[in-house]
């Protein structure tokens, strides 16, 4: 190493150096000198210097601009889920001010179409997972002139219950489907030819259906499908409300009478607004 930078060999290559930084300069200023060997001798040094590490580099360099990418990519997503909770939050509560909407106008059309009773609106306010085919709460009570033993409909008119405990500002309605109460509900099967009488107590073996009683082996014009009312022979319920509709016959073991299986008209999974039905002054249920 001594020798080499030993005598004449040591001033060449610091001419050689003066040469190629006068040349660089050069070079900068002007593009056609730039061109000149000095220039091209320069540039091919600093590349053959610099191609090890030049990979490197680059992989580096690349990797954290993915990081960077990985990292902007991620914030978008999150923002992108938070935009889709917000609109999956909103559409809820539109399906559900569609439902509250289409359940009012329901209700004005019923009660449009039935001047003969006096109905007092109510809301639905309780409702227990461990009684859910037997009772609900209402938001309505005695200082509404609700008392106890007055029919409860539905927004479209169809029986759901009756009242059976009564406070100044809320009531507890006994449902149809109920299997607690021993009271039935006087019912009639509409047919072309005959009555066809029997008594709508909750299922015994199917929640959220009804179980109609004591149906008269003579009354053979009753089937599947036609509809089942109130027939007016109670103190409670006045003739004609819609309770539901047959799904299904069965014969008693005595053979004197029937059984059948009724799917309420009321949804009862879905209870919301609700009608008290009130007697107006001078109206006699039957």
């Amino acid at each position: 190493m001594g020798k080499f930078f030993s005598g004449g060999r040591l001033i060449a290559l610091l001419v050689l150096i003066v040469l190629l930084v006068i040349s660089a300069g050069i070079s900068q200023r002007s593009r056609a000198i730039e061109q000149s060997l000095p220039g091209r001798i320069i540039r091919d040094g600093f590349s053959l210097i610099s191609r090890p590490f030049y990979e490197p580099a680059y992989q580096i360099s690349t990797f954290f601009h993915r990081i960077s990418d990985l990292m902007t990519l991620y914030q978008q997503n999150a923002q992108l889920k938070a935009v889709a909770n917000e609109n999956a939050t909103l559409n809820v509560t539109v399906n559900e001010q569609r439902q509250q909407i289409t359940s009012l106008k329901q209700m004005l059309a019923f009660k449009d179409a039935e001047p003969k009773f006096a109905l007092i609106a109510a809301q639905v306010t309780g409702r227990s997972p461990l009684s859910w085919n037997s009772d609900i709460v209402l938001s309505a009570g005695s200082s509404s002139g609700i008392e106890a033993n007055m029919p409860v409909l539905n927004d479209t008119g169809a029986l759901i219950g009756r009242t059976v405990s009564v406070s100044p500002d809320s009531s507890t309605v006994s449902l149809l489907t109920s299997t607690n109460s021993t009271d039935g509900v006087s019912s009639d099967i509409i047919t072309r030819y005959n009555e066809s009488f029997g008594i709508i107590t909750g299922s015994g073996t199917s929640d959220g259906l009804l179980s109609m009683q004591f149906i008269s082996q003579l009354s053979g014009s009753a089937k599947p499908g036609d509809w089942v009312v109130t027939s007016g022979l109670s103190s409670i319920f006045p003739k004609g409300l819609l309770i539901g509709k047959v799904q299904s016959f069965s014969s008693n073991g005595s053979g004197i009478t029937r059984s059948a299986v009724v799917v309420p008209a009321a949804n009862m999974n879905y209870l919301n607004n609700v009608f008290v039905l009130i007697p107006k002054r001078g109206q006699v249920l039957s």
